[in-house]
């Protein structure tokens, strides 16, 4: 196993211990922090919505499931299952602002980021290299920042471009083909 993670490691360190300052650090935490909860996302999405919801009424619907989606995975099943601890000074890492406690893989922060720009990418696909490069920004922080390993990132990138497809095409078909009602 360690075979498989020493990569992992080394990539980590690369990339957390690329320059660290004061400024560095601010625009990271403030990248990452407003990637908590999908909170950037969330506010991206209420805009569109405020702007479009008398023509468009199922934008929003994608998004509250697949937020709850990514939550739920994340945090209630695979965190717990895996159990992969975070980083830490011991592994020699450069940790920027409050430390984490909860497990490591998958980042919750990548997850949501991507099925997010997932999302928005189909809604508006003008925007998609857009999307796509503040969820991997966001996710590059959280190497950056000594919160998660890369494959953490990436397996959470993963999981949350499937999520927002997913969730995406899920809501389009509830509303092109409509729920059909049983008789009893």
């Amino acid at each position: 196993m360690d075979l498989l993670l020493f990569p992992d490691r080394q990539i980590f360190l690369y990339i957390n211990h690329l320059p660290h300052t004061d400024v560095l650090n601010l625009i990271a935490l403030s990248i990452s922090g407003a990637g908590t909860g999908g909170l950037i996302w969330f506010a991206i999405a209420g805009v569109f919505f405020l702007k479009e919801e008398r023509a468009n009424h199922w934008f929003f619907p994608p998004f509250l499931l697949a937020g709850g989606m990514s939550w739920v995975l994340v945090e209630r099943i695979l965190k717990p299952l895996v159990g992969r601890l975070r980083p830490d000074e011991l592994t020699d890492a450069i940790i920027v602002g409050n430390p984490s406690y909860d497990f490591s893989w998958p980042s919750g922060h990548a997850t949501i980021a991507f099925a997010m720009a997932a999302i928005l990418s189909r809604h508006r696909s003008a925007w998609k290299g857009f999307y796509y490069a503040l969820a991997l920004l966001i996710a590059f922080t959280r190497v950056y920042l000594g919160k998660h390993y890369p494959s953490d990132v990436i397996a959470g990138a993963f999981l949350g471009w499937i999520i927002g497809v997913s969730a995406y095409l899920v809501c389009y078909h509830v509303v092109k083909h409509g729920i059909k009602k049983r008789k009893p």
